[in-house]
C-alpha cells in the first residue's frame, strides 16, 4: 500500500525540520522539570528550615535554669549557651543518616541566631509561669485544708459577727445616750440648786417668823404699823409736824432696798433656771437623736447578714469537718442580736422626761412670778395706806403663795426630790452597770495583755544586717516595678491596734467577714490572687511561731532580735510589703490574734448568752474571747497550732492562717508579684528580667541549586520564592518563637 505523498515528505524530508521541532519540544520539557525538580528542593528546604528551627528553640529551652525550677517551680533559660544549642541542633537535623544516603537536599546551615523573647522580670509572663505551677495544686490543697475546716463554723460565724458588730454599734451609742442622759439629770440638779442657793430664797425665808430684818416677812409685817403712821402724819393740819417722818422713811427705804435685791435676785435666778433648763432640753434631744439611730441600727440588724457565710456552708466541700456546734447554736447568736433592740428606747420615755423638764421649769417660774406678785402688791399697798386691811391680807396671801411655791419645788427637786430621786433611780440601772463596768475592766485587762505581745515584737533591738537585708530587697522590688513601668502607691502603712477590747471584737469580726467572703469568691470563681497566695505560702519562708515562745511565757525578747532576718519571713514580707525587719512580723501575728478573737468571741456569745441582757453577754463573749486568743497564741509558741474551735476539734497551723490572709491582702497585683519577684532574685543572686523565658530562633540555610540559577533568581524577582538567590546556592530564613 503507498503511503500519502504528503505524510512521505514530510517523515523523510533531509532539511533538519524534525530534529529542530524535536529540541524545542525536549528543550522546553527540560527547562520545566529542571525548574521544577529545583522548586521541589526549594519547598522542601523550607520545610526543613521551619522544622529544625522549631527543634532548635526547644532544645534551647530544654537547658533551664535547675535552682530556680527546684527552688520556685519556675522555668527560665539556664546552662549551656543557646546559640550554640539552637546550632547543633540545627546541624544535626540536616546530616545525613549515613554517608552512602542520598538526599534530595543537601542544606547547610548558614546562620543561626538566639534571642530573647520574653524574660521571667516581666510580671504578665512571671505571672502566667506561677499559675501554671500552681492551677492544679492550688484548689485541690485549699479545699481539702482549709475550706473544709471553715465550712461548718460558717452559719455561727456569719450570726456572731453580725452580732458583735451591731451589739458594738450599740454600744457605742449607747455610752453617748447614757452620757447625754447622765448630763440632763445633772443639769436639772444645777437648776434645783440655782433655785435653793439663790439670794431670792435668802430675802424671802420659808418657815420662818417675821421679825428678821431685811426680808420679805417683816416687811409684810411691819405693813400694819407703818399705813398707821403714814395714816398719822397726812391726818395732821397743813402746819402741823409729821410725828413719825423718820420711821416712815426708814420703813419705806427698806422696802424699797429689798424690792431692789429681790427684784434682781429674782430675774437672775430667772435667766440661770432656764438656761440650766433649756441645756437640759437640749441634751435629752440630743439623746433622742442617739437613740432613733441606735433603733436604725437595731432595726437594719434584722435583714440578712454577709451572704458570704451562706455560699460557704452551702458548698459541697470535700473531705468536710464535723461540727459539734450545739443545736440552735446559729439561731440563738442571731436571738443574741437581736436582743440589741432591747437597749432602745420607747419615744414615751423621751415624751415623759421632756414633760418633767418642762414641770419643773414651770415650777421655778412659778416661784419667781409669786415673789414678783409680793412685790407688785407691796407697791400698791405703800401707796395707798388707807385700804391697809385689805392690803394687809394680799401681802399676807402673796407670802403664803411664795412659801406654798418653795415648797412644792422643794418636794419634788430638793428635799426630798421626789420627782429627782425617781429619775435617778430609773438612770442608775441598778446592778447592770456596775457589772458592765467589772467586764469592760477584765476586757480592757485582758487587751493590755494582748497588745503588750505586738509590742514585744515592735521592741526588738535593731540589726544592721537585717535593715541592709531589707535595703537590698526593696531594691530590688522597686527595679520590678520600674522595669515593668508600674509606679508604687508607697509605703504600707501597719493598722494600729484598736484602742479598746470592743473595737479589737469588732475589727476580728470584719476580717472574717473578708476571709468568708474571699473564701466564697475562690469556691464560685477561680481566682489568680489566690494561686498567687497558695505558691508564696509553698515556696517561701515564714517566721514560725515557736520562735515567739519566750515572749509569750515570760516577755523575753533576747532571742528573737537574730530571728528577724528577711530569709525567715519571705511569705510574710509578700503578704504585707513592709521594708523593716519587725513590720511584716506585727502585721502577720496581729490579724493571726484578730482571727482567733473573732472565733473564740463567737463561742463566748453562745457561752455567755443566759446573762440575758445584751450589752452584759457582749462584754462576758469579749472577756471570754480574749482569753482564748491569748490561750491561742501560747498554743501557737508551743506547737505551731490551735484548735480551729472547741466546736470543731481540729488544728490549724501558722501555715494555714497565711493562706487565708493571702486572700484577704490580694492588694495591688503588680505590687505583689514585684514582691514575689524581690524575694527570688534576693536569695539567687540574679536577676529575672534578664532571665528568658522564650526565646526566638532565627535560622538561614541553604541549597545548592542543580539547574539554572538564573532561571530561579528570575523567579525571586518576580515574588514567587520567599527566599534569595546568591550565586548557585538558593537561601531561605525560618524565625520560630517558644516560651516555657
Amino acid at each position: 500500500m503507498k503511503r500519502p505523498d504528503g505524510v512521505r515528505r514530510l517523515l523523510w524530508r533531509d532539511d533538519g525540520a524534525v530534529t529542530i521541532f524535536a529540541v524545542v519540544v525536549l528543550s522546553s520539557l527540560l527547562l520545566f522539570f529542571a525548574v521544577l525538580i529545583d522548586y521541589a528542593r526549594i519547598a522542601a528546604l523550607h520545610k526543613l528550615a521551619e522544622d529544625a528551627a522549631r527543634s532548635g528553640a526547644r532544645s534551647v529551652l530544654s537547658a533551664y535554669d535547675t535552682w530556680l525550677y527546684e527552688r520556685y517551680g519556675l522555668f527560665g533559660r539556664g546552662g549551656t549557651d543557646g546559640e550554640e544549642i539552637f546550632r547543633q541542633v540545627l546541624e544535626g537535623n540536616l546530616e545525613k543518616s549515613s554517608p552512602s544516603t542520598f538526599t534530595i537536599v543537601e542544606a547547610r546551615v548558614e546562620e543561626a541566631e538566639v534571642h530573647t523573647s520574653l524574660t521571667l522580670g516581666e510580671h504578665d509572663v512571671f505571672a502566667r509561669s506561677v499559675l501554671e505551677e500552681m492551677k492544679y495544686k492550688a484548689p485541690i490543697d485549699f479545699t481539702l485544708e482549709i475550706a473544709a475546716r471553715l465550712a461548718p463554723l460558717a452559719g455561727a460565724m456569719k450570726e456572731a459577727s453580725h452580732a458583735v458588730d451591731t451589739l458594738t454599734q450599740l454600744r457605742q451609742l449607747y455610752e453617748k445616750r447614757e452620757a447625754r442622759i447622765e448630763a440632763v439629770f445633772k443639769l436639772q440638779q444645777q437648776a434645783a440648786d440655782e433655785l435653793r442657793g439663790s439670794a431670792v430664797h435668802a430675802l424671802i425665808p420659808i418657815g420662818t417668823g417675821g421679825g428678821i430684818s431685811g426680808t420679805a416677812a417683816a416687811a409684810v409685817e411691819g405693813y400694819s404699823a407703818y399705813a398707821e403712821m403714814k395714816l398719822h402724819d397726812l391726818s395732821l393740819p397743813e402746819d402741823g409736824e409729821p410725828l413719825y417722818g423718820s420711821e416712815i422713811a426708814g420703813y419705806e427705804q427698806e422696802v424699797w432696798t429689798l424690792s431692789d435685791a429681790i427684784r434682781r435676785a429674782g430675774d437672775s435666778l430667772h435667766l440661770r433656771h432656764i438656761e440650766f433648763i433649756g441645756k437640759a432640753s437640749e441634751e435629752l434631744e440630743k439623746a433622742e437623736t442617739i437613740n432613733e439611730e441606735m433603733r436604725r441600727i437595731a432595726e437594719s440588724a434584722e435583714r440578712e447578714a454577709n451572704a458570704a457565710y451562706d455560699t460557704v456552708s452551702g458548698s459541697k466541700v470535700p473531705g468536710a469537718a464535723r461540727s459539734g456546734m450545739p443545736d440552735g447554736g446559729a439561731d440563738e447568736l442571731a436571738e443574741v442580736r437581736k436582743a440589741g433592740k432591747e437597749l432602745v428606747l420607747g419615744a414615751e420615755w423621751f415624751t415623759d422626761y421632756k414633760q418633767e423638764l418642762l414641770l419643773q421649769g414651770a415650777d421655778g417660774t412659778g416661784y419667781i412670778h409669786a415673789g414678783r406678785q409680793l412685790l407688785s402688791n407691796m407697791q400698791t399697798a405703800m401707796s395707798n395706806p388707807g385700804a391697809r386691811h385689805v392690803h394687809s391680807a394680799a401681802l399676807a396671801n402673796s407670802l403664803a403663795a411664795i412659801h406654798t411655791a418653795y415648797r412644792l419645788y422643794n418636794e419634788r427637786y430638793l428635799v426630798p426630790g421626789s420627782v429627782v430621786k425617781s429619775r435617778q433611780q430609773a438612770l442608775a440601772g441598778g446592778e447592770l452597770k456596775q457589772k458592765l463596768k467589772e467586764q469592760e475592766s477584765m476586757a480592757e485587762t485582758r487587751w493590755k495583755q494582748a497588745r503588750n505581745l505586738l509590742n514585744g515584737i515592735a521592741a526588738l533591738p535593731s540589726n544592721e544586717e537585717h535593715t541592709r537585708q531589707y535595703r537590698q530587697v526593696e531594691k530590688h522590688y522597686r527595679e520590678s516595678l520600674l522595669s515593668n513601668a508600674q509606679g508604687d502607691d508607697g509605703q504600707s502603712e501597719l493598722q494600729q491596734p484598736a484602742e479598746g477590747a470592743y473595737d479589737a471584737a469588732r475589727q476580728s469580726s470584719a476580717a472574717m467577714d473578708n476571709v468568708f467572703a474571699d473564701l466564697s469568691d475562690m469556691l464560685q470563681h477561680t481566682r489568680d490572687d489566690f494561686y498567687f497566695g497558695e505558691y508564696v505560702v509553698a515556696r517561701y519562708s515564714r517566721f514560725e511561731p515557736q520562735h515567739l515562745l519566750g515572749l509569750m511565757r515570760s516577755g523575753d525578747v533576747s532571742g528573737l532580735a537574730g530571728l528577724t532576718s528577711f530569709h525567715n519571713q519571705e511569705a510574710e514580707y509578700v503578704l504585707y510589703g513592709f521594708h523593716t525587719p519587725t513590720g511584716n512580723l506585727i502585721a502577720a501575728y496581729g490579724e493571726l490574734f484578730s482571727v482567733r478573737l473573732a472565733i473564740r468571741t463567737m463561742e463566748g456569745l453562745i457561752a455567755s448568752r443566759s446573762l440575758g441582757h445584751p450589752l452584759l453577754i457582749l462584754s462576758a463573749a469579749i472577756v471570754y474571747g480574749l482569753e482564748g486568743a491569748l490561750a491561742d497564741m501560747l498554743s501557737f509558741a508551743e506547737r505551731g497550732a490551735a484548735p480551729l474551735s472547741k466546736y470543731a476539734k481540729v488544728d490549724l497551723g501558722y501555715k494555714d492562717y497565711l493562706r487565708m490572709f493571702m486572700l484577704l491582702h490580694g492588694g495591688k497585683r503588680e505590687e505583689r508579684l514585684a514582691r514575689m519577684i524581690a524575694v527570688i532574685e534576693q536569695n539567687g543572686d540574679l536577676k529575672l528580667f534578664s532571665v528568658p523565658a522564650g526565646v526566638t530562633g532565627e535560622a538561614r540555610l541553604s541549597i545548592k541549586l542543580l539547574f539554572l540559577p538564573g532561571m530561579m533568581k528570575l523567579l525571586g524577582h518576580w515574588g514567587l520564592l520567599d527566599g534569595k538567590v546568591a550565586g548557585n546556592r538558593y537561601e531561605s530564613s525560618k524565625i520560630v518563637g517558644w516560651s516555657y
